[in-house]
C-alpha cells in the first residue's frame, strides 16, 4: 500500500499515513474526512477528564 500526506485538523502538522494505520481506509474512501493526529487527541481528552473531576474542598 502507498502512503498518503494528511494535515491534522488542529494542529496543522503535516503527517504521512501508511496503509497499517487506523485510519488509512477512512481517508482513502471519504472525500471529507477529517484527521486529528494521536498528539492532539490525547490532549483534547486528558483537557476534558480533567474538567470532569470533581472539585475538591478546601
Amino acid at each position: 500500500m502507498e502512503n498518503i500526506n494528511v494535515n491534522c485538523l488542529m494542529c496543522g502538522k503535516s503527517y504521512s499515513i501508511s496503509g497499517e494505520h487506523k485510519d488509512y481506509i477512512k481517508l482513502t474512501t471519504k472525500s471529507k474526512a477529517v484527521y486529528i493526529c494521536d498528539k492532539c487527541n490525547h490532549k483534547v481528552r486528558y483537557e476534558t477528564e480533567e474538567q470532569n473531576k470533581a472539585i475538591k474542598p478546601m
